[in-house]
């Protein structure tokens, strides 16, 4: 875990709110993914009651492997973000709760410091997607010989097109004998 000293106390928050621009380098996702130039956040916190809202922008851009072929791709990633700070004390203090769709804009801290070190680093983590392409139409590897298919065909003669192909073929095949 990223350890950074970007934690704003909430006496440092005046009333008509504090701005923040500020940059970070690969230590703070270093357990995730290489940061491949240095992430930027501006990030506006204003105080509501015993909640802090917080509103930016994050900008890095990240390494990664492609899912598909293995390739290594550089991810562009700029969000923008708005996101509540409640304190763990306003909780309710029950076994379960079901979150609503707003719960989930919801950051919870302890203390009297806002973690904006933890905000960012989780606004970049989001921002990768699940599934990881070096683009949309990534081909991938043959699955027998294990070539890059993006790079031209391998030969081997592995069937290469939909796999949806042998139904196309069996559905024609039914059409002409029946």
């Amino acid at each position: 875990m990223h350890k950074s000293a970007l934690r704003i106390p909430l006496e440092d928050i005046p009333p008509e709110g504090l701005r923040l621009e500020f940059e970070e380098g690969p230590e703070i996702l270093a357990d995730c993914f290489p940061l491949k130039r240095p992430l930027s956040a501006r990030v506006f916190l204003k105080k509501q009651g015993i909640n802090v809202k917080a509103k930016g922008r994050v900008e890095t851009a990240v390494g990664l492997n492609c899912d598909r072929c293995l390739e290594s791709f550089v991810l562009e990633i700029k969000e923008d973000f708005e996101v509540e700070f409640r304190p763990v004390a306003s909780l309710p203090l029950q076994e379960e709760t079901r979150l609503s769709r707003e719960d989930l804009e919801v950051i919870f801290f302890e203390g009297d410091e806002i973690p904006v070190d933890e905000l960012v680093r989780e606004q970049v983590i989001l921002a990768v997607p699940y599934k990881k392409l070096c683009h949309e139409s990534c081909r991938g590897l043959c699955p027998k010989c294990g070539k890059n298919l993006n790079e031209g065909p391998c030969g081997c003669g592995v069937r290469q097109d939909s796999p949806f192909a042998v139904l196309k073929e069996l559905l024609q095949k039914k059409t002409q004998t029946g």
